[in-house]
């Protein structure tokens, strides 16, 4: 399921400054993807744990 950036950032300042981003997303992994801008991907299962795929511009913001 697809969240435009714009959702996410909106979820991120609503949350504590220095959140992880698995915190942020619900997800348990985070995929790097150097091909994605404007959404973020969350995947409900990847073994066993959801998951999100996320634009690899956000690394820098929020490590990897």
């Amino acid at each position: 399921m697809p969240m435009p950036l714009v959702e996410f950032e909106k979820l991120a300042a609503a949350k504590p400054a220095g959140a992880p981003l698995t915190e942020l997303l619900g997800v348990g992994n985070v995929y790097w993807s150097g091909s994605l801008v404007d959404y973020i991907y969350l995947v409900p299962d990847v073994m066993g744990k959801p998951a999100a795929i996320v634009p690899a511009a956000l690394k820098q913001r929020f490590g990897g």
